[in-house]
């Protein structure tokens, strides 16, 4: 592991198909309490059969601006959006590494990612260009397989200080806000016609109605 002396900054990706509150309330609540310098997201590659029902790329970008931009620690990045297929995690972390030499990257993940982690395209290698963050809900004790077990016990940390002391290598657990929204209940009210207000910011409400994304 490389020591640091810059300050870490962390990726959520997701498809953000729309972006909406059980997005962002976990984003600043990770940046806050790990001193991120920012936290970016990360709108996925959606292939094109896929993407009939889906918002478009420019307009989950567009989303995205929108929902942060009165919060300057949360960021966004189109590294996976310009890449011409599906990408898997090790080369986008290949990528932001090239990118951010020098400084540590905190790549965060769900609990129940971390639970098939063991699943994921060279999975062994991820830590050696990334810390994992991993968001979870107060009080869940989840049963990992012997893989996993063993991952936590060579990275697992318990002080988020050192997230910041070395650029790759460890696994923290951060507790966050799990609010009980999803993307695909949004674009199902919107199918039938209901408010999606309080669900995700105003300015991404107003923007879909505008454009009609998921008509």
């Amino acid at each position: 592991m490389n020591k640091s002396n810059q300050t870490a900054i962390g990726f959520l990706g997701g498809t953000f198909d729309p972006i909406h509150f059980g997005h962002l309330r976990p984003a600043l609540e990770i940046q806050q309490a790990l001193a991120l310098q920012a936290l970016y997201l990360m709108p996925n590659y959606i292939a094109p059969h896929k993407a009939k029902s889906m918002a478009s790329a420019q307009q989950r970008i567009d989303m995205v601006q929108l929902a942060i931009q009165d919060t300057p620690t949360l960021q966004l990045t189109t590294q996976e959006l310009l890449r011409p297929s599906h990408s898997y995690t090790i080369d986008t972390l290949k990528l932001l590494r090239e990118q951010y030499p020098e400084t540590p990257l905190c790549f965060i993940m769900g609990m129940d990612s971390l639970i098939q982690f063991d699943s994921w395209y060279r999975y062994q290698e991820i830590l050696s260009y990334c810390h994992l963050v991993v968001s979870h809900r107060p009080g869940w004790d989840p049963q990992f397989n012997s893989v996993i077990s063993e991952l936590l016990r060579k990275h697992q940390i318990s002080n988020p200080t050192q997230l910041h002391r070395s650029l790759s290598g460890h696994i923290y657990f951060q507790s966050t806000t799990q609010l009980a929204i999803s993307s695909s209940e949004i674009r199902d009210l919107l199918a039938t016609n209901k408010s999606i207000n309080f669900l995700t910011p105003q300015s991404v409400c107003t923007y879909i109605k505008e454009q009609q994304c998921y008509k």
